[in-house]
């Protein structure tokens, strides 16, 4: 298979008003990039903020960056040292955490840049764009790049990292870099340690190399090591008291099927099977890429195994199931792969429309309605926080259909307006598919004349 891997379609030239073909790939480069940067900048006007848990690892920050030492709170702080440069800008021409703010949004525009980087030239254009555009339009990244917490900052470094790692190239550095990175994203947030390891396993397992094991002593390290510094004792995580003392199968049942948390709608994706439909959209002899969604599988697998027997598993009154941003990763791919690859037959067409809309909704809802969550679950004086868990309509996600916010922007219609845009390009191939299947049928059971309709 060539190195260059050229932009499969399946759809014949379309005519120019002159008569000349012109390619539907060149039309739907043009579109769907200039989509994803409108995205990008609908991202800069999300509801970015410094509050909560994010306020403690800013001062946390600001306490070590001020030159008042380390702070002993059971944060980590290897994200938000990344945040220096911003944090100093922020003491020149503003505010701090004003700054620290967009950190996030930094971070996954970065991923995206990583991601790009890695996968041109050696999987299918199509779906390389595609893929990136979903991360953005079609993932719950709006509402986690909002605020300054760890997961944005882990789920790019560990994705990209296992990506590159899944690299089949000659010179070693991007691979290290990959390994590198999975360090420091599992190091940010210690309970993923188990998520490495077993990623570190299955990779070392079926590849019979023991350097898989690296990144996992890494982690390690790095979290005794800032233990050791912040709290004088290596293995004070600061979490003493906590409870790991939720049923175990409910915790999982809750992580994926529950209305305001699971994965089943927030990344729905995530459970399409692309095995057999991603082969011929990659170079194996440059990457293997389903080694690498295999991994986030994995990994994000783990995460669900550790995050069910904590008390909070659901991430509290944050929106959507935070602690598996990494999810939007494999789900992205798996449903770009699927837009990239159609198939003929009208039930799957169905359930890929159904997908493909509800991540789109995932993402819009994230980036318009993040902010206006049930009172039923945020009134300080009688917290319901289960109902926003489990209830359907306190959802984060369902909640706007049905009690619409009468407050909601210009700008805030504009972005839904976008939103239904992107869903409509996106859709328009399945739907056509949907119409030529419909039609085939009833031309296969035209109606008998004796059983017409008359007035």
């Amino acid at each position: 298979m060539p190195a260059e891997i050229r932009e499969q379609t399946t759809a014949a030239p379309a005519a120019t008003p002159t008569g000349d073909p012109s390619p539907p790939r060149d039309r739907a480069r043009v579109v769907e990039w200039t989509l994803f940067w409108i995205g990008m900048v609908s991202l800069v006007f999300a509801n970015h903020k410094v509050t909560w848990d994010a306020r403690r690892r800013f001062d946390a920050l600001d306490q070590l960056l001020s030159g008042e030492g380390l702070s002993e709170d059971r944060y980590s702080l290897v994200g938000p040292l990344f945040a220096t440069p911003m944090w100093l800008a922020g003491q020149v021409v503003g505010r701090a955490d004003g700054w620290l703010a967009y950190f996030n949004l930094v971070v996954f525009a970065l991923g995206l840049l990583a991601l790009h980087l890695l996968l041109r030239g050696r999987v299918d254009a199509g779906l390389r764009r595609r893929f990136l555009l979903l991360l953005v339009v079609g993932s719950m990244v709006p509402a986690h790049i909002s605020n300054f917490y760890a997961e944005t900052f882990s789920a790019m470094t560990v994705g990209v990292g296992l990506l590159a790692a899944c690299l089949a190239a000659t010179h070693p550095w991007p691979r290290r870099l990959g390994w590198a990175g999975m360090a420091l994203g599992t190091a940010n947030i210690a309970a993923t340690i188990p998520a490495l390891a077993l990623t570190a396993a299955d990779r070392a397992v079926r590849l019979r190399r023991l350097r898989y094991a690296v990144p996992v002593a890494a982690a390690v390290l790095l979290v005794l090591g800032e233990a050791w510094l912040r709290r004088g004792d290596p293995l004070d995580q600061g979490y003493t008291g906590e409870r790991f003392d939720y049923p175990m199968a409910l915790g999982v049942l809750a992580i994926l099927f529950s209305f305001g948390k699971g994965l089943v709608w927030f990344v729905p994706g995530l459970f399409l099977p692309i095995r057999r439909r991603l082969r011929g959209l990659y170079d194996p002899d440059a990457v293997d890429l389903w080694g690498a969604y295999r991994s986030w599988l994995i990994y994000v697998g783990a995460m669900v195994a550790v995050y069910a027997n904590w008390w909070a598993w659901s991430g509290d009154l944050y929106w959507g199931p935070r602690f598996f941003l990494l999810a939007i990763l494999p789900a992205a791919l798996a449903l770009a792969v699927w837009l990239t690859r159609p198939d003929t037959r009208a039930w799957v067409n169905l359930v890929l429309l159904g997908v493909l809309s509800l991540s789109v909704w995932v993402a819009a809802d994230s980036s318009v309605f993040e902010s206006s969550g049930a009172p039923r679950c945020y009134d300080k004086a009688n917290l319901q926080e289960d109902y926003c868990r489990f209830g359907v309509v306190e959802s984060d996600l369902w909640y706007p259909l049905t009690d619409w916010p009468g407050h909601l922007a210009v700008g805030r219609y504009a972005q839904l307006v976008f939103f239904a845009v992107v869903w409509a390009w996106l859709a328009a191939p399945v739907l056509a598919r949907l119409a030529r299947s419909a039609n085939g049928w009833l031309r296969a059971h035209p109606v008998p004349a004796s059983s017409q309709w008359r007035w």
